[in-house]
């Protein structure tokens, strides 16, 4: 009759041997999920936070490349001053027309010119411009002042830039201030926010401008007072935010917000620009800000995370899941595992902690994307996980026994057996390398290797963590190309053709040598971008570049000035006849026709002629007197040369 009891009291204890470590491991699985989860949210916006921070460095060197552009359209149209005694209304109309502002500089409202006027000359200032057929000219506002500035020449004329002739801008204290500081300076100076005279009562945008101060010809700038003293004027550009940012950064990516503020606070009071103004304020968007100086100008950049992609979403849904499924897992390996007693617990323990071991040792060595490696004590590999293996597309029968200097091609085995020898004895080191790989030849890799030592503190080897820049390296390589070249055609930038220009001046002052440019200008391109696109433009720049690239030596070098201008410098070229063969070359070639798939293009191309240093022993000289051959040619009918001349003979050929 005690069977009952006996059969209640061994269920009771079965129940309590089974599910109090279930209790347990349920406990500990939910501990355990949510500080993995914690965990994985952790890492979650870690990448989010670097993919931001990668794309907010991305977009504001793309800003500041913009800026650096129009900077050197300041720079040409201050050029153009340099070269003249006296500037007309229709030099500077023509200038900026070829600039082809629109299509190579997308967001700029307008390249001026502000005439700088001392009290004084006020009088005399407003009785010229009235002379020039002005007869209602005044400058605005009115007002004794101790000095006047007054916009005289702003291209395109277009209905906004129009509302800014006369307007003294040296009458408004931020504009006032950022024209002080480019005259005190004499380099490039940003205002502050603005509202632009151009504005009217729909579209208003926040505005800022850009000032390079221009000077009389011939008179010394070397300092502040002689800066002052030669001061004319300043050549300037106004910029409506909005316009600038989408000429600058065309469709920004919708899961990104940019604001921009002027000065180093993102005070609502100082907001320049923002991308997503609609938007509703978020406080726990990810953020990322980045603050540079454009032209004397602090700017905080303000990245925000509108939205998270998909990919990530998924990723962090899984994830979870997996983490959830893990923790189902094991609270039902411990319901089975508890029917197995006390040997079987502890078993499962010992189980356990064997593959949290080996977990751990894959995630941090086999699952890593870097390579890892150890050496012994005679610098020979013992060990190589797979990121190595991948890297170099070598089987670990193909690295183990080997020594560190066998994994490089033979110009590079002397710095590995060197870092090896470094670590062996006893240092740290950390050094870029160039590795052989299999498939990829060379792979570059930055190394960091500390040495093993035993418990007596002797080294019995080293381990090195490699990983792989190749990437980094090429994308280093092309933004140096991109600097000095031309995006579109690939011919040299005008910063390589200054670079290049003036190695070739210096060399011929040296030698006492003559060599010559040219100044090339595709006629009738224009006609061509209206009746066929943009994209047939841009292949008959692309296809006129290899024609004139064919035309000239290995020598010579064929830079794309702006738009359809290029200049070729010719440095082996030291006569005037032979210059012009060559030019007459590269006027036939381009007369051909131009086979498109919208269908047959014609052009033909003015050439300008000069040599140093009969016609110039600058930069700045050389190229605005072949400019000004070439508007010869123009003048003398297109598909023409001319030579530069003395400005009462021009010779046209």
């Amino acid at each position: 009759m005690s069977a009952a009891p006996d059969t209640r009291a061994s269920t009771d204890r079965s129940v309590w041997q089974i599910g109090l470590p279930v209790l347990l491991a349920t406990l500990g699985a939910t501990l355990a999920v949510y500080l993995v989860w914690n965990e994985m949210d952790r890492r979650h916006r870690e990448r989010v936070d670097e993919r931001l921070a990668f794309e907010a460095r991305d977009i504001t060197q793309q800003v500041e490349q913009r800026m650096r552009a129009y900077r050197q359209v300041l720079r040409g149209a201050r050029a153009l001053f340099d070269a003249s005694d006296e500037v007309t209304q229709e030099d500077w109309k023509t200038y900026v027309g070829a600039l082809s502002l629109q299509e190579d500089f997308p967001g700029i409202q307008g390249v001026g010119f502000s005439a700088y006027v001392k009290a004084e000359d006020l009088d005399t200032h407003i009785a010229s411009m009235r002379a020039r057929g002005l007869r209602d000219y005044d400058i605005r506002p009115p007002g004794e002042r101790p000095e006047y500035s007054s916009i005289v020449y702003l291209e395109p004329q277009d209905w906004r830039n129009q509302r800014a002739f006369s307007f003294d801008m040296l009458s408004e204290p931020v504009r006032r201030e950022a024209m002080q500081r480019a005259r005190r300076t004499g380099e490039a100076a940003l205002t502050g926010k603005v509202r632009l005279i151009q504005e009217a009562d729909r579209d208003i945008q926040t505005g800022v401008l850009l000032y390079l101060p221009a000077y009389r010809r011939g008179l010394p700038t070397g300092t502040e007072a002689e800066r002052a003293a030669a001061l004319s004027g300043w050549v300037y550009s106004p910029f409506r935010m909005l316009d600038l940012m989408a000429g600058t950064l065309g469709r920004m990516q919708p899961s990104l917000r940019l604001r921009i503020y002027d000065g180093g606070a993102a005070e609502p009071e100082a907001l320049l620009f923002d991308s997503h103004g609609t938007d509703s304020v978020r406080f726990d968007a990810p953020t990322h800000s980045i603050s540079r100086d454009i032209d004397g100008r602090r700017w905080l950049l303000v990245f925000e995370q509108r939205r998270e992609a998909a990919a990530d979403l998924d990723r962090w849904h899984t994830e979870l899941a997996l983490v959830v499924l893990f923790g189902a897992l094991v609270v039902a390996l411990t319901a089975s595992l508890g029917l197995a007693r006390r040997r079987a617990a502890r078993l499962a323990e010992l189980g356990a902690s064997l593959a949290r071991s080996e977990a751990l040792y894959s995630t941090l060595v086999n699952l890593s994307g870097e390579s890892i490696l150890a050496l012994d004590a005679r610098g020979h590999i013992e060990y190589a996980n797979p990121g190595l293996h991948r890297m170099l597309n070598l089987d670990a029968r193909d690295v183990g026994g080997r020594s560190l200097g066998e994994l490089a091609f033979d110009g590079n085995r002397h710095a590995l057996q060197s870092m090896a020898d470094a670590l062996l004895g006893g240092d740290t080191v950390r050094m870029e390398l160039t590795l052989q790989s299999r498939d990829r030849g060379e792979v570059a890799v930055l190394a960091s290797g500390v040495p093993r030592t035993d418990s007596a503190g002797r080294v019995t080897g080293a381990i090195i963590v490699m990983a792989d820049i190749s990437e980094r390296k090429a994308d280093e390589a092309r933004i140096a190309w991109l600097a000095t070249h031309d995006s579109l055609t690939g011919l040299p930038n005008r910063s390589l053709l200054v670079e290049r220009l003036n190695r070739t001046l210096a060399s011929a002052k040296r030698y006492r040598r003559r060599f010559c440019l040219l100044f090339i200008d595709l006629d009738h391109f224009k006609e061509v971008n209206d009746r066929m696109g943009h994209h047939a433009g841009d292949e008959v720049l692309i296809e006129a570049s290899r024609r004139m690239l064919a035309c000239l030596r290995a020598a010579d070098t064929l830079a794309r000035h702006g738009g359809d201008e290029f200049v070729a410098l010719l440095p082996e070229t030291g006569s005037i006849e032979a210059a012009c063969a060559v030019a007459d070359k590269i006027r036939l070639r381009l007369g051909e026709p131009f086979p498109l798939e919208q269908g047959q293009a014609q052009i033909s191309a003015s050439l300008g002629v000069v040599m140093c240093p009969d016609h110039g022993d600058d930069f700045d000289t050389l190229v605005a007197r072949a400019d000004q051959a070439m508007y010869a040619a123009k003048a003398a009918g297109r598909n023409t040369i001319a030579v530069w001349t003395a400005p009462d003979n021009k010779d046209t050929q």
